[in-house]
């Protein structure tokens, strides 16, 4: 077991150790709640947050949505003539 300190902002830091066995990064988030006068943490595994990140910089600019659009018009257009 191991100890950490409540910062004054609230904060604490999870120590190394434990990140790695949960495989937590910066960035990571984790369930809070309170068990029998406990302060329980579970992390949260989001399946669906790998396949977003392509479409990161998409509104910086990035050529990615719009290829996605040009895909799909011709996924259409390929669809509407029936070939």
């Amino acid at each position: 077991m191991e100890t950490v300190t409540l910062s004054s902002k609230g904060q604490l830091v999870l120590p190394k150790s434990i990140r790695d066995r949960l495989s937590l990064s910066p960035g990571g988030r984790l369930m809070v709640s309170l068990v029998d006068g406990k302060v329980v943490l579970e992390p949260i595994y989001e399946k669906t947050r790998p396949g977003w990140r392509k479409w990161g910089g998409a509104l910086r600019g990035e050529p990615l949505l719009t290829e996605h659009m040009a895909e799909h018009n011709a996924e259409v257009t390929h669809d509407e003539k029936g070939t």
